[in-house]
């Protein structure tokens, strides 16, 4: 078989890629808008992020096709890779601001991938107020979930504005070269002739298992059974549609919003009344969404909320430095006339339950049964969901790109078939909230974060302040910035 072939993409990678093809209001792109104190080198920057496809090999990977059509995408090394492809330097327009870098990382979210080639992208935004600078990733979400994009961004990333002569070297180039669709094609029919045999292997030796601890163990292994066979039912029950009166249109854009707080609040707050990080973020976030209900003049008892729970370390965890290690968490979340602590008692118990849940580490081969299933589907089981939340850790210390050292991080992640998508990024010292509303969901976005904003200040017990100049139309670093903040 030609070496050059590359891998077949699998699970929850396979899947993901499926359906962002196949329907537009499930495009999904991970945007990493990262706000720098000026300008960095550019040469420099080149360098850095050359540096960083060495060290991680998805950023020089291809999709390769078969000849038929049934089977996932290959990733190979793109014998044509060329670093002036994915990244590019521009200026805004004179009396630009933040509003305008948040425009445009919406349309760089909104634009598709070029299929051929690898699946990412960065842009350099000079022009900013004050002489900063903004650098914004684009990665398909079928290579990397949150927490590997922050591990690409500490790869990236330096911890002075000078460069460490301990720094590792990078591997070497990796080699590539043509593959024809005939060799695509025959490597897949060979992956999936073996991942068929593997499947028959392991499902005769379940059953033999099944058999035994059914005479030595009974109970234990029927209601181990069932309770296998009951979380797959719940996981992927197909709900009717969204929770929410208000939030009810599906479209193909979405606009961005970004808000920041000091993490210390969230965190103590949290720690106080015994809960973790997580349970203050969800709590913050569902008030809010009350909060905009009730704007409206409706009370809405519940919504129904997706949460990436991550598998990184799990046994079999087959990641690496960047891949997803994730599976989603669907479930109702209450929100009317709860108290914050009730807001986090009940965020805590609903992740808990569903973290234990046998279906949660059973995505992947979930996720190639619904290679079955018309995208159509999918994405109308997507679109059931009123709300994505996602927390992920980022580094507590200042970071520099290419000599410049970056002041903010702003996750902006698409909607991806819910009606809103809330993710927080922590960094030095901060909570970085990133928002993408549908369009035909949310017209009033400015009220949804205002409510937002709200809703973490009742966890906190301090003011959030006003949408942050990242977001805003001011031409002014901090402007409306609170004392407090």
């Amino acid at each position: 078989m030609n070496e050059y072939v590359g891998t077949q993409m699998r699970g929850w990678d396979a899947a993901t890629f499926r359906t962002a093809s196949g329907d537009p209001t499930m495009r999904s792109t991970v945007v990493a808008l990262t706000v720098l104190e000026h300008v960095p080198e550019w040469q420099r920057l080149r360098r850095r992020i050359d540096r960083l496809t060495l060290f991680v090999p998805a950023l020089r990977l291809r999709p390769l096709y078969g000849a038929l059509g049934l089977s996932a995408p290959r990733l190979a090394v793109d014998p044509d890779f060329d670093l002036d492809v994915h990244v590019r330097r521009y200026r805004l327009p004179e009396g630009g601001g933040w509003r305008d870098l948040l425009d445009d990382a919406r349309r760089m979210s909104l634009t598709d991938f070029d299929h051929n080639r690898p699946l990412w992208e960065a842009a350099l935004v000079e022009g900013l107020p004050g002489g900063q600078a903004a650098f914004l990733l684009k990665l398909h979400h079928s290579i990397a979930d949150g927490q590997a994009t922050v591990m690409m961004g500490l790869t990236l990333f330096e911890f002075s504005a000078e460069t460490s002569a301990d720094e590792a070297e990078p591997p070497p180039v990796p080699q590539a070269e043509d593959v024809g669709i005939r060799d695509v094609t025959y490597a897949n029919l060979a992956d999936n002739l073996r991942r068929g045999t593997d499947l028959a292997f392991s499902t005769v030796r379940g059953a033999l298992d099944f058999a035994k601890g059914t005479v030595t163990e009974t109970t234990r292994t029927w209601g181990r059974a069932w309770n296998t066979v009951a979380s797959i039912g719940r996981f992927a029950s197909v709900p009717d549609g969204p929770m929410s009166p208000l939030m009810t249109g599906r479209g193909t854009t979405y606009r961005f919003a970004a808000f920041e707080l000091p993490f210390a609040g969230l965190r103590n707050a949290a720690k106080e009344n015994g809960f973790s990080v997580n349970d203050g973020f969800m709590a913050a976030v569902a008030a809010g969404l009350d909060a905009y209900h009730r704007r409206h003049g409706v009370v809405v008892e519940e919504l129904r909320v997706n949460v990436p729970i991550s598998l990184r370390g799990d046994a079999g965890d087959r990641t690496g430095q960047a891949s997803n290690a994730v599976s989603i968490a669907r479930f109702p979340l209450p929100i009317a006339g709860l108290t914050t602590v009730e807001h986090m008692q009940e965020a805590h118990d609903l992740v808990a339950h569903w973290k234990a849940e046998p279906a949660i580490r059973l995505a992947d081969p979930l996720a190639e049964v619904s290679w079955l299933v018309p995208v159509p589907m999918l994405a109308q089981a997507a679109q059931a969901s009123d709300v994505t939340t996602s927390n992920v850790p980022g580094p507590p210390m200042p970071m520099y790109l290419a000599g410049a050292r970056m002041v903010a991080a702003y996750p902006l992640v698409a909607t991806i078939g819910s009606a809103v998508n809330i993710t927080m990024v922590t960094y030095d010292g901060n909570a970085y909230i990133g928002l993408s509303a549908d369009d035909r969901a949310v017209s009033d976005l400015d009220d949804l974060v205002e409510d937002l904003r709200g809703g973490f200040e009742d966890v906190t017990g301090a003011p959030v302040g006003p949408m942050d100049r990242y977001a805003a139309g001011d031409t002014t670093p901090g402007a409306d910035e609170p004392a407090e903040h």
